[in-house]
């Protein structure tokens, strides 16, 4: 609709002068998606707060172009002041933040990105400036790794369970349910269940030195980077299971003699779920 001194009319709505929309001076937007948005009028210098009146043709479009993109058509003229990186799978719409990186002119910088399972993804490199978000650039990736991972997003940190001595041991998932049963007089119990449903399960691998380091140098570092932090992280496998979890329980088992360069160790973590992966993501 457009508004036009005391007359409204548009593609659906036509309104005379003997029924005018009078002294409009406030417009609210809410809940909407566009493609461009257009004000004659510069707003980086002289739109504030208490901004109590515009010039008499001035103009705000919004678009929408059958589609599902919105965001500033480009940013002429206004400085990036950082990229953030989106990420959804091939078949979903909802976009996910997984990163942002400061714009520095003339630097090539990577990123990567260890919270995805294996599955395709788009992933888009979205200019900011001054909160504005530009046209995004994407890239369509498979992920296809193996093996299982304990990863603090916070600090980049992983911890690999990946390494092994001869065959590699299996992980046994348990399923934790509210269940109730109670016994009674009939023949059968009578069960209850509540909304708790979490996964427990254990993970073992072998970490072995680099050349002339002790082992207890990298169990220490297990201990203060993942042990010690008491916080979820996130759990993947090749296989396409995700978990947010708190580690607790460490075992170390170690040869009783060892020598220089050799003395590996085997760690058993216990894995508790405490939370979905879309909350954890998002914190």
């Amino acid at each position: 609709m457009t508004v036009l001194g005391l007359e409204a009319y548009g593609n659906r709505v036509h309104k005379s002068v003997s029924s005018a929309v009078r002294n409009v001076d406030q417009i609210t937007l809410t809940d909407a998606v566009y493609d461009e948005v257009h004000l004659r009028e510069r707003t980086d210098k002289n739109l504030t707060s208490t901004k109590t009146e515009w010039q008499v043709d001035t103009l705000l479009r919004g678009l929408f172009q059958n589609n599902l993109e919105a965001g500033n058509v480009q940013n002429d003229g206004m400085p990036i002041e950082k990229f953030v990186i989106k990420r959804r799978k091939t078949n979903d719409l909802k976009n996910i933040k997984v990163g942002e990186m400061d714009f520095n002119n003339n630097e090539t910088v990577s990123f990567t990105d260890r919270t995805q399972t294996n599955d395709h993804y788009v992933y888009s490199i979205v200019p900011f400036s001054q909160d504005i978000e530009g046209k995004p650039n994407e890239v369509q990736i498979e992920s296809d790794y193996t093996g299982w991972y304990v990863y603090d997003k916070d600090t980049d940190n992983i911890l690999s369970f990946d390494t092994f001595i001869g065959s590699a041991p299996s992980v046994d998932t348990n399923l934790n349910q509210g269940r109730t049963q109670i016994n009674t007089l009939s023949k059968f119990p009578t069960v209850f269940y509540t909304d708790q449903n979490f996964h427990e399960f254990q993970l073992q691998a072998t970490f072995v030195p680099e050349e002339w380091e002790r082992s207890g140098k990298d169990y220490q570092r297990v201990l203060d980077q993942f042990m010690n932090q008491h916080r979820p992280f996130l759990i993947k496998s090749g296989n396409g299971e995700l978990y947010v979890c708190d580690v607790h329980a460490p075992n170390k088992s170690a040869p009783l003699n060892t020598w220089k360069g050799h003395d590996y160790f085997t760690l058993t973590i216990n894995c508790t779920e405490i939370d979905d992966y879309e909350t954890y993501m998002e914190g």
